[in-house]
């Protein structure tokens, strides 16, 4: 199964993936919504030379009609409680002290007591059968995964795709890029392993739909 979902490519500067996955999800349910890039930035929180959290966006998602559900190993109220410190405990010194320079935390742990009072996030590993079974359910999905594994090179590099159906053998993805890739298909365990990379503590997923 899979939904015709419009696709909207990264920027240049390679630092907007998740607002466009965020928005290819918005113009599927709303085909007519339209805002300019700025404004758009400012809802989805982003911030010059950082790196974008999912929860201001998540709390535009909620506030403006659509049911939204994290799923994720990330625990916010020990981001909360210990910021940077529980990057590191959660992924390592290398990724976790990415992670931090490119954070700005003491907003985000604002925005995830926001998100913890909305019950949309759920405290666990999210797994290939969620997507499918969000997916079936007409929800789309977001999901984090390492870019640099998902194409085959070293290092790391957080990444937002949206994942739009599936069949027996892979995923269909829109991959805002650098380089965008709309209707990617990649295969169950390819998935998995930039998903999971550097370990399953780093897999996300936000399930959307449109009330």
């Amino acid at each position: 199964m899979k939904y015709d979902v419009p696709f909207v490519a990264n920027t240049e500067d390679d630092l907007h993936c998740l607002q466009a996955a965020f928005m290819m999800i918005v113009k599927f349910f709303m085909p007519d919504f339209e805002i300019s890039e700025e404004d758009w930035d400012k809802i989805t929180g982003f911030e010059e030379s950082k790196g974008t959290y999912a929860t201001a966006g998540l709390l535009w998602f909620l506030n403006n009609g659509f049911d939204a559900k994290e799923i994720s190993l990330f625990d916010c109220k020990k981001f909360i409680k210990n910021g940077g410190d529980y990057l590191i405990e959660l992924s390592g010194k290398e990724i976790g002290g990415w992670q931090i320079a490119h954070s700005n935390i003491p907003l985000e742990q604002e925005r995830m007591k926001k998100i913890l009072l909305s019950n949309a996030y759920e405290l666990r590993e999210p797994t290939i059968t969620d997507i499918e079974s969000y997916l079936d359910n007409g929800y789309l999905i977001r999901a984090l995964v390492n870019s640099r594994r998902l194409n085959g090179k070293s290092g790391y590099f957080g990444h937002a795709v949206v994942v739009f159906g599936y069949n027996k053998k892979y995923l269909l993805i829109h991959d805002p890029g650098l380089p965008a890739q709309p209707n990617r298909k990649v295969s169950y365990s390819d998935f998995e392993a930039a998903w999971a990379d550097p370990n399953k503590n780093n897999k996300e997923m936000d399930a959307i739909k449109l009330k």
